[in-house]
């Protein structure tokens, strides 16, 4: 398996808040994409914690190999609630750090199993035979609203709200965590990414792209670059694995 992580600044933002994390070793494989908060203190040290957590998460799967049946749910919960935790404790310690979040999609793969974690707007795709698949629902004010049918999925796109989010880690004790396991396809390609990516590319353009040069890091760099060949307006994160199954695209 291949995978690839990839970040940047983009052209209008002062630092970079997303952060991630991308490991593989045969078939087990952990991504992890990040967004700080925008206009929260600290949004880059919140991510941060989060791929902190990941990492230690990694390790503690290298010690536990080969992972038991019915163990990855369980896993991605715990790490998101420890980064939960951790980001809570530290914006208690430090008044500089206080007001600070971050959005959190974790993928793990055993084999072909996938299992996702997620909290926010960050979001998870799969590509398979021609085809592109969201594979998490944002926690967002403008998605509720779209569907609720008070406002149409085309003025979503430039609507004045569409960075609120429902849920995210840092605001409280209480975390709400969507978890979702499901076989994948041998040859498929997982990409998590957060939304200064999917804010300036369509989801038919991340598929021609990746049609065009399926390459974990070059797909990822040339996502990026049409991101800021648009305006750049954001942070922009992506996270690749391919090989799944042992079969590359």
């Amino acid at each position: 398996m291949q995978v690839s992580g990839l970040t940047n600044q983009g052209l209008e933002r002062s630092r970079n808040e997303d952060n991630c994390y991308a490991r593989s070793d045969g078939d087990l494989a952990l991504l992890v994409v990040a967004d700080g908060m925008g206009g929260h203190r600290a949004g880059n040290v919140a991510s941060s914690i989060a791929v902190e957590i990941a990492e230690e998460t990694w390790q503690e799967l290298g010690k536990a190999a080969p992972l038991p049946v019915g163990k990855a749910r369980s896993l991605v919960r715990s790490l998101l609630a420890r980064a939960n935790r951790r980001i809570l404790a530290e914006s208690e310690k430090n008044p500089d750090n206080r007001g600070m979040g971050t959005t959190l999609t974790v993928g793990l793969l055993c084999g072909n199993r996938l299992t996702i974690g997620h909290v926010g707007d960050s979001r998870a795709y799969k590509i398979f035979d021609n085809n592109i698949y969201l594979l998490t629902k944002d926690h967002s004010l403008i998605e509720k609203l779209v569907d609720s049918g008070q406002v149409s999925p085309e003025d979503a796109l430039n609507h004045p709200q569409r960075h609120v989010l429902t849920r995210a880690l840092g605001v409280g004790d209480e975390l709400e965590i969507d978890i979702t396991e499901q076989e994948v396809e041998p040859g498929s390609v997982l990409l998590l990414c957060t939304d200064g990516l999917t804010n300036m590319v369509r989801d038919d353009e991340i598929l021609s792209f990746y049609n065009d040069n399926p390459d974990p890091d070059q797909l990822g760099s040339s996502l990026i670059d049409l991101a800021n060949a648009r305006g750049g307006y954001d942070n922009i994160t992506v996270v690749i694995a391919a090989g799944i199954g042992g079969l590359l695209s």
